[in-house]
């Protein structure tokens, strides 16, 4: 479902992705994990097609992101890292209004914003003004947005960033239920929820790939821990023990 071959992005001299390759299948959540300015969002900008890469190849179901562009994303929800929400508008309003730009039909389109918001977890908050919320509950509206179209690849930056244990617990199993017939990739600081949720992880270090596999043989690596084959893999720099926290 998702297929990246020697993606590599550069801005000037700096190399941000260095040739980075990967697949993700239906029915897999992987886990895309690295310290602070590994590349990771960077990568998932990329395979959304928010941002370009400087060479390499990505294909979305089939379909090449560059040359293919809209029918790629139309197979993606993606949830970035920092939710770019409408303040003034109401949750429900917001979900309606993303679902007729995702192309939901109309009469479907209720339905679909309804069970978004029960995914999600925000029914309770249907009715109230978006920049009336938590951060928590906006991180929460950003995953409805994701799923609102029912699509077949979910692309989550840091989902759970700004959740209380609870809620983290919930889009731990929510994502396990969504991947029965999807594909997920998503980047997570949070390594025993990679533990607790990826079938197989990969960890991007200074742009490049160091790590790749199955999760429980990558932590068998680690001597029972990710946490501790992240540490070693990505170099021990300050970054890397801050996500081991």
């Amino acid at each position: 479902m998702i297929q990246v071959s020697n993606v590599i992005k550069r801005y000037g001299s700096h190399t941000a992705v260095d040739g980075v390759s990967f697949n993700v299948r239906r029915g897999e959540v992987v886990g895309f994990l690295g310290p602070n300015g590994a590349g990771k969002t960077t990568t998932l900008r990329i395979l959304s097609g928010f941002i370009a890469m400087t060479s390499g190849d990505v294909r979305i179901g089939g379909h090449d992101i560059v040359g293919d562009s809209l029918r790629a994303r139309r197979q993606i929800g993606y949830m970035p890292e920092s939710c770019p929400l409408y303040h003034e508008m109401r949750v429900i309003e917001y979900l309606r209004f993303r679902a007729a730009l995702k192309q939901v039909a109309r009469k479907e389109r209720q339905s679909y914003v309804r069970e978004a918001m029960r995914q999600a977890a925000i029914l309770d908050v249907a009715e109230v003004t978006i920049g009336e919320l938590s951060k928590g509950y906006q991180q929460r509206v950003g995953l409805a947005d994701a799923l609102v179209a029912k699509p077949p690849i979910l692309i989550l930056d840091e989902p759970t960033s700004g959740l209380d244990p609870n809620q983290i617990r919930d889009v731990r199993s929510l994502l396990r239920e969504l991947a029965a017939d999807r594909a997920i990739l998503f980047s997570t600081h949070i390594l025993s929820e990679a533990e607790a949720v990826c079938d197989r992880v990969v960890m991007i270090a200074h742009g490049r790939i160091v790590a790749e596999g199955l999760t429980r043989d990558l932590i068998a690596q680690g001597g029972g821990s990710l946490a501790q084959l992240f540490y070693a893999v990505t170099g021990g720099d300050g970054n890397a023990q801050e996500a081991l926290k």
